[in-house]
């Protein structure tokens, strides 16, 4: 058996338990044949339904041989950076915004952040990969604003309309990197287009400077425009782009 600081990828327990089959990740962002071949007799062994490669897009070798062994490609991730000032006027009091009021988020509020989440994430690898059950991808969402609201998350925001949560944003911090990341977003049907997904951004990057941190970053899905929009009109900029890929392994296989 390979030992686990050597093997060429990882077993994803909360992927796997969630989903109800083995998931494995690549350890490499790049391939080459005896990179492939490892990682094919490692799932193969392990009984992996399906692995994740996340990969580099400055190595031409590696996109061809991703397609010539069945990597499917279900993803563009685009991070995006932006570097906090330091100065920061949140209102962590709940006080109205010129849209919305953001403050934090409550236990009364996750079954209506649940339910925002049901159809905020349809850009998502999870969705695009039809190898996942649909229910799957919409309950991965709505299990993750739970959680992030029951404490997997330092901070949620919640948007607020004439007393009732539009929507959403969940802060993570990196203390020693001194970096904030956003986790999710999500507004709900009814409220988008007023700007409330760029009170939130703003709100969580001055919640961000509070917490001493020097810089956030963000990830979305090179298919979702309108996330690219909206964290470039809050000032990030795109700080690295990698490809997704998914690559399924016959049940029968041992």
């Amino acid at each position: 058996m390979i030992p686990p600081s050597q093997a060429p990828c990882e077993i994803l327990d909360w992927d796997t338990n969630f989903f109800g089959f083995r998931i494995a990740r690549a350890g490499s962002d790049t391939l080459t044949p005896e990179i492939v071949q490892s990682l094919d007799e490692f799932c193969r062994h392990n009984q992996v339904r399906c692995l994740y490669f996340l990969s580099t897009i400055h190595e031409p070798n590696t996109t061809r041989l991703a397609e010539a062994n069945d990597f499917q490609l279900v993803d563009i991730r685009l991070t995006f950076e932006k570097v906090l000032s330091g100065n920061s006027h949140l209102k962590t009091d709940g006080g109205l915004n010129k849209i919305a009021a953001i403050r934090p988020a409550r236990a009364a509020d996750i079954a209506d952040l649940v339910k925002i989440s049901q159809k905020s994430y349809i850009d998502s690898r999870f969705y695009f990969d039809k190898n996942f059950p649909r229910p799957l991808a919409e309950a991965l969402y709505q299990k993750w604003i739970q959680v992030s609201c029951e404490g997997w998350a330092e901070a949620v925001l919640v948007a607020e309309l004439d007393q009732v949560p539009v929507g959403y944003i969940t802060c993570h911090l990196d203390q020693e990197q001194k970096s904030g990341k956003i986790g999710l977003v999500g507004v709900s049907n009814q409220a988008q287009g007023q700007g409330i997904g760029k009170e939130l951004v703003n709100q969580a990057s001055e919640w961000f400077s509070i917490q001493g941190m020097g810089k956030v970053t963000v990830v979305t899905q090179g298919r979702n425009l309108a996330a690219q929009r909206l964290y470039q009109r809050c000032g990030f900029i795109t700080q690295n782009i990698q490809l997704w890929y998914h690559k399924w392994y016959p049940l029968s296989e041992k």
